[in-house]
């Protein structure tokens, strides 16, 4: 009798090609050699899916290309002690890794679970807790637009684990860990008259985070954490209420501001000058880059892919300061760098009411 592993290979991408739950076909990977090549293929072409948390602690990862969706029930997780963590006070995506974090208090101390969560594969990684004081989120010194989160930063695929390192910012506080740390490191905050960090991204084996005027500072680790400030200056002036930073394909540093418009305006950092230079298009015209919320990645764009190069893919509701009109939780966006159109879509699984939030691009690339 003919084996599965028996059909040719072209047949197999074929069937493989057709719509599918992406954790099924991540599952697919351990039929034999032959598939794992071809499911490996596949889910490198496979846009990114958004992430999106619901009631019962289901994560939920949804294509928004042909609206197939995949659910992963985040696992019980409990505290060293033993006692259950009920409900995440917030969930990160990185190299198709998700960060998820519980909290509990007790006598008015946030502590923080921070736990690495492979949707995929199942596996996961205990960070050490950390207390962190939560009055920022009051800080009147700024506007609450500039309010800043939780940063999440995670430095490779922890598959390598001897090498993978943690970063996490949280206004004017930055804190690291790395593989064998029994606790996380301080940080101490680089920029001027203690700015928060607007936001930090891995970046050619180190940190770099900007605040909120397009300052640059570059964080190295070893043998001891310490940051350099660079300072550095913008070639327009800067008149966005969204700002992030992202690591195009061939290694610039980018900056992705987008409007109260709601359009979008992208510069590249020259080391040499160190001024922002606003550009025009996407590497060669072949990437991609994908925001939600101040998070976001940039992928390889061409003809096997459903989604355009020299674009950028947005979700826009929650995005927006107190100030403008409320839009609908449906909303996704488009926007094409080279016409300077914005082409909005929707998607009604958005309106569920058991979809509590999120937000995030999971990418599916191994």
């Amino acid at each position: 009798m003919a084996q599965v592993s028996d059909l040719p290979e072209e047949l197999i991408e074929i069937i493989l090609s057709h719509p599918t739950d992406v954790v099924n076909l991540y599952n697919y990977r351990d039929v034999c050699r032959s598939w794992r090549s071809i499911v490996d293929k596949l889910l490198t072409s496979s846009p990114p899916h958004l992430l999106l948390f619901e009631m019962e602690n289901n994560i939920r990862l949804l294509n928004i290309f042909t609206g197939d969706s995949s659910v992963c029930k985040v696992p019980d997780f409990k505290t060293r002690d033993g006692q259950p963590l009920r409900f995440p006070r917030s969930v990160f995506s990185r190299h198709g890794w998700l960060a998820i974090n519980f909290t509990t208090c007790n006598n008015q101390c946030y502590t923080h679970h921070f736990f690495l969560y492979n949707p995929f594969s199942r596996s996961r990684i205990r960070l050490p807790t950390f207390t962190f004081d939560h009055h920022f989120q009051n800080n009147h010194d700024f506007p609450n637009i500039w309010q800043p989160k939780i940063k999440f930063v995670l430095s490779s695929k922890p598959t390598n684990r001897p090498q993978i390192s943690v970063a996490l910012a949280t206004g004017k506080k930055i804190i690291f860990w790395k593989s064998g740390d029994e606790e996380w490191t301080p940080v101490d905050n680089p920029f001027e008259e203690n700015m928060p960090v607007f936001d930090m991204i891995s970046y050619k084996g180190g940190l770099c985070a900007i605040d909120y005027a397009g300052n640059v500072a570059q964080f190295e680790f070893n043998p001891l954490p310490r940051a350099t400030i660079i300072p550095s200056t913008v070639a327009i002036e800067m008149q966005f209420f969204a700002i992030c930073v992202v690591e195009s394909l061939s290694g610039d540093l980018l900056m992705v501001c987008r409007s109260q418009q709601g359009f979008f305006s992208v510069f590249k950092l020259d080391w040499e000058t160190m001024v922002w230079g606003e550009i025009t298009s996407l590497g060669y015209d072949d990437e991609a880059i994908f925001m939600a919320g101040r998070e976001s990645v940039c992928v390889r764009a061409g003809e096997s892919t459903v989604y355009k190069n020299n674009c950028i893919y947005f979700r826009s509701a929650g995005e927006f300061p107190s100030t403008l009109p409320i839009r609908s939780r449906e909303d996704f966006g488009v926007y094409n760098m080279a016409n300077k159109i914005i082409h909005r879509f929707s998607h009604p699984l958005l309106s569920r009411t058991s979809t509590l939030g999120c937000y995030q691009w999971l990418t599916t690339h191994l």
